[in-house]
């Protein structure tokens, strides 16, 4: 998940909002695996009248249900400018030889 803030907010601002999306991962059962700040970028275009960004990549591990339940809840946050869930897939087969079969 990749979460937006306003790069005006200030260090302590920005610790407490990144809290309470962890705080709502912890709350939909699922399990936050590391929050990686990747700092002030520019944005593509305003957003709410703001052309930089604070950018904020946390991973974590749900159920099938959570990213759904998630998006719509930090969608009610006002002090975020956009959050995207992108689900990463799993290499399944990875140690199996591929070939004949003798």
């Amino acid at each position: 998940m990749v979460v937006v803030t306003n790069a005006q907010d200030g260090e302590s601002d920005r610790g407490k909002q990144i809290d309470q999306v962890n705080k709502l991962i912890e709350a939909e059962k699922a399990k936050v695996v590391q929050t990686e700040p990747w700092g002030k970028k520019e944005l593509a275009y305003p957003i709410q009248k703001t052309t930089q960004g604070y950018f904020t990549l946390i991973t974590f591990e749900s159920g099938p249900g959570a990213p759904a339940s998630l998006t719509s809840k930090l969608n009610l946050m006002e002090d975020l400018l956009r959050v995207l869930i992108v689900k990463k897939e799993v290499e399944k087969d990875r140690g199996k030889k591929k070939g004949r079969s003798k």
